[in-house]
């Protein structure tokens, strides 16, 4: 999704399940809790990984939820004259009116 579609207010269209798909079932035992708190920010790079941001959702029983950044950029590196800390990857929040998807 480029910037302008983002800042344009619209959701991304979901065209499949993500790869692999058991991080669906991750997600989705987020259903039903209650946020206590939020942290969001820039994430302290992994060794000589891209910079990147996360966000973490804490909720009122204990648990937590982590959506970080995954790239290939250092699969990318080996055939391209990249250097993976020169990717910068970040996350895009926005709020919209969206219906459910169907059960």
């Amino acid at each position: 999704m480029d910037s302008q579609h983002a800042s344009s207010g619209e959701h991304p269209k979901m065209i499949g399940p993500p790869s692999p798909e058991n991080k669906l079932q991750t997600v989705l035992e987020a259903i039903g809790k209650t946020v206590a708190t939020i942290e969001y920010g820039e994430v302290e790079s992994r060794g000589g990984m891209h910079a990147a941001e996360a966000v973490v959702f804490h909720f009122t029983d204990g648990t937590a939820l982590s959506i970080e950044i995954g790239s290939n950029a250092r699969d990318l590196s080996t055939s391209r004259d990249l250097i993976p800390p020169e990717v910068h990857t970040d996350l895009r929040p926005f709020w919209t009116h969206r219906a459910r998807p169907h059960d």
